[in-house]
């Protein structure tokens, strides 16, 4: 070889080192050769960001505008894909669409802006399973009662219960009704007409002795109190002492509810219903509010109480002072659940909607072709899962595109209630014939 020849390799490998070095340096410091064609010298090198990924469950392949993410290894031969959690570098500043796959779980897509010198996340990426349903009980359809503790579940017609850590069944002696209510702990429930001790089936205390003319209970668990209705008027029960006072009388009461030491009626008068409200201790009259004819009946959850009219579909805000009763009335309303004391979410026929309180700013989550059945609401992981007859399906409210993904296809779906812990959801549907109680699991 002459040296003409070694001196021209000598300073081509010399170049060459150099333009590697460079090229590396910048790829290192978060630059990029812009590989475009026609080059433009202003842009041969461009500042690039990093994308932080994350899913749930892990391990999810990654696409990015269509193309498989691989390990960067300098050979393409057994390169493998690149999964979450990881962090992608060098990215040029863009839009991307960003694919997350794994087997047995339905797929994910978003769009992430990705800008230079920055580091973008999609750390809330939630993948749902695509799973099968489990049959719990064969039984006609009826409303279902879970636990606070997501250990069992009642079914109001057939006052059964289905332990869920062994999916055994059991009887509840008591005559079944369709007010079902639960101590904060699990271990009893007020059913029918016995306050019932779940863990062996006996009586906490038997109302039926009260006579067949008491309806409507309410249970007061931490006063220790029952509180019912009879021959026009309203009475409690003080379960340790078993005395029974009249608490109010003298009305045609339609409905009634106790919260925070006051009692909330609904009053027929000259065929007109009126929202009134009274101190418990004093039977005082604080406030009267019409309401017009219909067909009322109060619902309480952990934060509000709320009115409900079933004739006309509309719902009705209650406030805790008892000087202004109603704050909001909303209507068409078929169903409605509170996620947090200023998040509220309710549906008619065909649409899904969500007020915050705290604004008062009411929006349209989701509308559809098939008529609503029911919702349920994941607080947690901020995802919704709605029913029709026929179908059950999810909306992760993370993503900017809210795409439902189709969990389930069956025949008269009803009922459904969700263990956000354990990512189950309760239903009831007719699955290949059979009609009954079912558990899917959606993580």
């Amino acid at each position: 070889m002459s040296k003409k020849i070694r001196d021209f390799l000598f300073i081509a490998f010399v170049i060459l080192f150099i333009i590697l070095t460079i090229i590396i340096s910048l790829y290192a410091a978060g630059y990029k050769l812009n590989t475009k064609w026609p080059p433009r010298f202003g842009q041969l090198v461009q500042k690039t960001g990093m994308l932080l990924l994350d899913s749930s469950p892990k391990g999810a392949d990654i696409i990015i505008n269509g193309e498989e993410k691989k390990q960067s290894w300098l050979i393409d031969i057994g390169r493998r894909n690149v999964t979450t959690p990881t962090k992608i570098k060098n990215l040029i500043a863009g839009e991307y669409t960003i694919r997350l796959e794994k087997e047995g779980y339905w797929p994910l897509e978003k769009k992430v802006k990705i800008e230079s010198s920055q580091t973008s996340f999609m750390e809330d990426a939630i993948l749902f399973k695509r799973s099968t349903p489990l049959n719990l009980a064969l039984c006609a359809p009826q409303d279902l009662s879970l636990s606070p503790d997501k250990k069992n579940i009642i079914l109001s017609k057939d006052g059964q219960v289905i332990n869920l850590k062994n999916s055994s069944t059991s009887t509840l002696a008591v005559t079944a009704g369709n007010n079902i209510q639960w101590s904060k702990n699990s271990d009893q429930v007020l059913f029918g007409d016995k306050l019932i001790n779940i863990d062996n089936n006996s009586s906490g205390y038997d109302l039926s002795v009260i006579g067949k003319t008491a309806t409507n209970f309410y249970w007061d668990e931490a006063n220790k109190k029952i509180y019912y209705q009879a021959n026009g008027e309203i009475n409690c029960i003080v379960t340790d002492k078993n005395s029974i006072s009249t608490i109010l009388s003298g009305s045609d009461y339609a409905a009634y509810a106790i919260r925070n030491n006051l009692i909330y009626t609904v009053e027929s008068i000259s065929g007109q219903n009126y929202l009134r409200i009274y101190g418990i201790d004093n039977n005082i009259l604080k406030s009267s509010s019409f309401l017009g004819g219909g067909e009322f009946y109060f619902k309480q959850d952990d934060y509000y109480l709320s009115l409900y009219d079933k004739k006309q579909q509309a719902l009705y805000l209650l406030s805790d002072y008892a000087e202004q009763a109603i704050i909001n009335k909303i209507r068409p309303v078929i169903n409605w659940r509170w996620i947090n004391s200023d998040f509220l979410i309710w549906h008619n026929d065909f649409e899904i909607y969500s007020l915050n309180t705290k604004n008062n700013k009411q929006e349209l989550i989701l509308r559809v072709s098939n008529p609503i059945v029911d919702i349920a609401w994941n607080k947690i992981k901020n995802y919704l899962v709605y029913a029709s007859n026929e179908q059950i399906s999810l909306i992760n409210l993370n993503l900017e595109k809210k795409e439902p993904i189709v969990l389930l296809s069956a025949q008269g779906i009803k009922n459904l209630a969700l263990d956000e812990k354990n990512q189950l959801l309760y239903f009831y549907a007719e699955i290949d014939q059979k009609s009954g109680i079912y558990k899917l699991q959606l993580q």
